[in-house]
């Protein structure tokens, strides 16, 4: 079973449009809050990690199903999982929930560029240990 990594984000005034509910690019914003927990969980920032490996980990594609409205104040839920592993990617899945209600989901795909002329590389060996334990069973491949 695929381990899965959560945190909450409480929607803030700013976060909400003229109709009081979450502008949709704030999602984007929810679950780039996961991921940078997520790999603080793990042991560095996501910045230390950058620089110890000379690696950058730029978004290459992301998408977002909006299943229903979120409003000011909201506690939402985000999770993240490891889909699959790439030769220079990691593809993750994500939802948003408010308690039990799935409110958003979609996937985020990150590139491993060097930090010196920011072309792809493979995946640093480093990295993919730090992932392994959120990896699939069979290393989604």
């Amino acid at each position: 079973m695929t381990r899965r990594f959560t945190t909450e984000v409480t929607v803030q005034w700013g976060d909400v449009d003229l109709a009081g509910v979450v502008y949709f690019p704030h999602f984007f914003r929810y679950v780039d809050i996961a991921e940078a927990e997520f790999y603080h969980s793990l042991g560095p920032t996501v910045l230390e990690l950058e620089e110890s490996l000379g690696i950058r980990l730029p978004r290459v594609e992301a998408t977002c199903r909006f299943l229903k409205p979120a409003r000011f104040c909201d506690r939402l839920s985000v999770t993240l999982e490891i889909e699959q592993f790439g030769a220079k990617t990691v593809r993750y899945l994500f939802d948003v929930k408010r308690g039990d209600e799935a409110i958003a989901e979609g996937h985020l795909v990150i590139a491993t560029v060097s930090i010196a002329d920011f072309k792809a590389i493979p995946l640093p060996q480093k990295l993919r240990e730090l992932l392994q334990p959120y990896a699939p069973p069979d290393g989604g491949a």
